[in-house]
């Protein structure tokens, strides 16, 4: 379901649980802007002014799959030519961003945004050739949004205990969709994050479908 706006409905519910938790407890985020549905589809409308290919992912794209959760950042994949045209557009809409640039991404951090270069990895990139629709947002299918996932979580790099919540949601996408999966499709996306990931890759959805608890 979508709003009239275009906003998926599981978007909308995200917004609003955030709204009440910063409520009772205070915000603890820097933000300068309280992101409503207007300004967040201001962001979106400034892809399409730029011409970027962008896709909706992290916790909000979940939420479309699994349970809306009260999340701030909206993490978007952008086309990786065009995220200087957008952080301008962007910047002229909503005044300094507070940017910070971690090389794979971009952090806009007075607006709780982040912008992922597509050429970045060759799986952000193949992500904007597998997108879906809902409203006026452009969403990766979930077969992406789980290599995205298994992505972060084999990452050496990563925060523990962030690992262990991308298996969280990776497995629980997994549920959540298993009978619509389109599994060649996730082990050809899955053999994009590293030479061979298929294999393991093969054997933690293995574990999924057996009920077995799963660990990287």
């Amino acid at each position: 379901m979508v709003s009239p706006a275009g906003i998926p409905d599981a978007i909308r519910r995200s917004m609003a649980v955030l709204a009440t938790h910063r409520a009772l407890f205070g915000r603890r985020t820097l933000a300068r802007w309280d992101m409503n549905e207007q300004q967040i589809l201001k962001v979106v409308a400034t892809f399409t002014r730029c011409d970027a290919a962008w896709g909706l992912v992290g916790a909000h794209a979940i939420g479309l799959i699994t349970e809306p959760r009260a999340t701030a950042d909206f993490d978007f994949i952008v086309e990786g030519t065009k995220i200087a045209a957008v952080i301008a557009a962007l910047r002229t809409e909503f005044g300094d961003l507070d940017a910070n640039d971690i090389g794979a991404a971009v952090q806009l951090r007075a607006i709780d945004v982040d912008l992922i270069r597509s050429t970045n990895h060759a799986l952000f990139q193949r992500a904007l050739t597998e997108l879906r629709t809902v409203g006026d947002w452009r969403v990766p299918r979930t077969e992406v949004l789980i290599a995205l996932k298994f992505l972060a979580a084999v990452s050496p790099w990563r925060d523990r205990n962030k690992r262990r919540a991308d298996i969280a949601d990776l497995g629980g996408m997994f549920q959540a969709a298993a009978a619509e999966l389109d599994r060649a499709l996730m082990t050809e996306l899955a053999s994009l994050v590293y030479p061979g990931a298929e294999r393991e890759f093969g054997e933690l959805i293995g574990k999924l479908e057996r009920g077995e608890p799963i660990a990287i």
